[in-house]
């Protein structure tokens, strides 16, 4: 065998020799333990703070705002991009809210060419007078339903149907009742997407649920179309308040932008309150918090409401005129 062929293979056992020697050296023992992977690892990256866990994350302490999230129109938008990561949460403290949901919310929705149609966009210069996107939407679930309801009933129609609803509401769909709403004058695609959501069960009333499950989609369009047609005459409650309305004024500034100043709406998506009936209000106020009624934006409002501050805003609501400003 030559030289060089002796010394290169020499060299080369050589250093797989060396190789085998230094091998326990360089590799760690718990290599391989478990797959081809240093198996320490695992407790040590178990150690380390949660950072971008994807909403799975938030799942199991945000139960029913996770179920929100995952049914609407957000359900492609993980929490960490509003809330940011979840580093430290939740040993040490709570994950950001945004405050500046104008800023955040454009990122995607602002209209400019190039975006798909599907998106929602808004021009800034014309909505809603550059009011926080929170104000009238709920971050979790932002689309408005509501607002998509077209009425095309008639209300010709709608009156002779609303006969069934007279001993409650009142012959003019103004309730002789403290407990019932009044209904004329109200806004139509409000009414019609209660009715429908009574119809549906997604809204449950002892008494408006089995009455609403005999109604056609084409009554229930009839209905709404009469009683958004008719003048409010709401007549004073029959027992005074007893909340303080000067105290339900100031309240009421935090619901002027769905409801309008006043109670008497500022959104067609949303149920005017003026001249309400207090025993009502207070009523559906509790529901919400107790979660008998369902609305993802009401809900959190209804949270913060003390039974003090729902018996002021009833007071304060029931004392404002119905009738349109001229």
């Amino acid at each position: 065998m030559p030289k060089h062929i002796f010394r290169l293979v020499s060299l080369i056992l050589g250093l797989i020799v060396v190789a085998v020697l230094a091998r326990p050296f360089l590799i760690a023992d718990s290599f391989y333990r478990f797959g081809h992977y240093r198996a320490n690892a695992v407790p040590e990256i178990a150690a380390k703070e949660p950072v971008l866990q994807t909403a799975r994350y938030c799942q199991a302490c945000h139960t029913e705002r996770h179920a929100q999230w995952s049914a609407g129109s957000h359900k492609s938008v993980t929490c960490e991009v509003c809330h940011g990561p979840a580093k430290g949460h939740t040993d040490k403290n709570k994950l950001p809210v945004p405050k500046d949901s104008l800023k955040l919310c454009t990122l995607c929705h602002e209209a400019m060419p190039g975006r798909p149609s599907t998106q929602p966009q808004i021009e800034l210069a014309k909505h809603n007078a550059g009011k926080q996107c929170i104000t009238c939407h709920n971050p979790h679930t932002p689309k408005i339903v509501v607002a998509t309801i077209k009425i095309t009933g008639n209300a010709a129609a709608g009156k002779k149907r609303a006969e069934d609803c007279a001993g409650c509401h009142g012959a003019d769909g103004n309730s002789p009742n403290d407990t019932w709403p009044n209904l004329a004058g109200q806004n139509g695609a409000y009414l019609a997407h209660i009715l429908g959501a009574y119809k549906s069960g997604d809204q449950k009333n002892e008494i408006m649920s089995p009455l609403a499950q005999d109604l056609s989609p084409a009554d229930v369009q009839n209905l709404s179309a009469y009683f958004a047609s008719m003048n409010c005459k709401a007549t004073p409650p029959a027992a005074k308040p007893i909340g303080n309305s000067a105290a339900g004024k100031v309240l009421a500034e935090n619901c002027s932008a769905c409801h309008g100043e006043g109670g008497a709406g500022g959104n067609p998506a949303w149920p005017k309150l003026a001249a309400q009936k207090p025993g009502y209000l207070v009523n559906v106020l509790k529901a919400f918090k107790a979660g008998l009624r369902k609305d993802p934006m009401m809900a959190g409002v209804a949270r913060g409401l003390s039974d003090a501050n729902m018996a002021d805003l009833a007071a304060f609501y029931a004392a404002q005129s119905c009738q349109p400003t001229k």
